[in-house]
């Protein structure tokens, strides 16, 4: 795969994955439960607990692929809770970063929040992400939990076409996990995979 080939999957600041200002966190936080108490109920249920075995401290392993198809490993570290009475789950990521689709020369640290939240009518789960490098919250990634893996989806518009990022966890168990995110510019027949983390719980 070509150089030029990898920084065309993401062309423009509007695709990093630094993708993701607090003062929209209201908006990000209001789809679970704004149809009211009936909501605020569901929270309860099984498919807005998917997310239950991320919650608390983790020590990450970073692979950020380079430019000429290797990748560079950095650590991160991130801290999960539960908000809103079970209805969203807040993330605190801080890690050192090279992305050399932002043009990144060397290793920089960044700091970021998540928050992510079931949404009971439309039965999907909703990935919202800002960090220092990005401050504001972009488009969601969208998508839900089968057979134990995690799915989530966003597409955006380059000058060279669509492309579409999938954020995945996978291999979950009770001190460990897998997380990814790649790209497809082929309508999903295919993947390049810019980022993975293997997380493990602190202290285990």
């Amino acid at each position: 795969m070509s150089e030029q080939h990898l920084r065309g999957l993401w062309h423009g600041r509007n695709a990093s994955p630094a993708f993701c200002c607090l003062v929209a966190i209201v908006g990000v936080l209001s789809t679970p439960w704004s149809s009211g108490a009936q909501s605020l109920v569901r929270c309860g249920e099984a498919p807005a607990r998917a997310f239950d075995f991320w919650v608390g401290d983790w020590n990450i392993r970073q692979q950020i692929l380079r430019e000429d198809g290797t990748y560079l490993e950095l650590p991160a570290k991130t801290s999960v809770s539960v908000a809103l009475d079970g209805c969203a789950l807040v993330e605190y990521w801080e890690g050192e970063v090279q992305f050399f689709w932002e043009h990144m020369e060397k290793p920089e640290l960044m700091k970021a929040i998540s928050v992510r939240a079931y949404d009971p009518r439309a039965k999907k789960w909703f990935i919202h992400w800002m960090d220092t490098r990005s401050r504001h919250f972009d488009t969601p990634y969208v998508g839900d939990f089968a057979d134990d893996r995690g799915e989530f989806y966003r597409e955006w518009r380059t000058p060279e076409g669509t492309r579409v990022g999938r954020i995945a966890f996978a291999n979950v168990s009770p001190n460990s996990l897998s997380w990814s995110l790649a790209v497809s510019s082929d309508g999903r027949q295919s993947w390049t995979t810019m980022w993975m983390m293997e997380m493990r719980r602190a202290g285990k």
